[in-house]
């Protein structure tokens, strides 16, 4: 008898995601209620998803002059698998750049959508509307990244349902 065995999405966690998730200046509402969904959202995803991160959001969430705020940041995703960077995801981050996709000054956020893509992710979860999960650039993007041979993935926020997992 064969058995099936269902693969888990494998979900890209960029770093504005894990710093919400952490949960940072809680005093702000807004910051508050991404916490609260970033932390609701973890918790539904345990064992329905495999979760990553990069060197890349490593290196972000080092970031800033609150040690111990980094430091909560980099224990929060001590036990995930993390990719590292290679050639093909920093070609892939400057072709984004290059067409337009992504805007110029936003380096980071080409990368991370790269990674994702070069990685193999499912999805890449973030809290940025304006360069990531932002659907009127998704088509550009998604065009950049299949045109260089791979497939892009879903980008999604927290406050969306995990059932639209692919």
């Amino acid at each position: 008898m064969t058995e099936t065995v269902q693969k888990r999405p494998v979900v890209y966690l960029d770093s504005c995601f894990v710093s919400h998730w952490v949960g940072q200046d809680l005093d702000d509402p807004r910051q508050a209620e991404k916490h609260a969904l970033s932390l609701a959202w973890w918790r539904r995803m345990e064992g329905k998803a495999l979760p990553v991160v990069s060197y890349h959001v490593w290196a972000e969430i080092g970031r800033g002059k609150d040690r111990e705020a980094a430091k909560a940041r980099e224990a929060a995703i001590a036990g995930l698998p993390s990719w590292a960077y290679d050639d093909q995801a920093i070609a892939l981050a400057g072709r984004l750049l290059e067409a337009g996709a992504v805007k110029a000054k936003k380096k980071d956020d080409a990368l991370h959508i790269a990674l994702a893509a070069v990685g193999g992710a499912d999805m890449l979860l973030s809290w940025n509307f304006k360069d990531i999960v932002n659907e009127g650039k998704f088509p550009r993007i998604q065009g950049v990244v299949e045109e260089a041979g791979y497939r892009c993935p879903r980008l999604a926020s927290p406050d969306q349902p995990l059932e639209d997992l692919p």
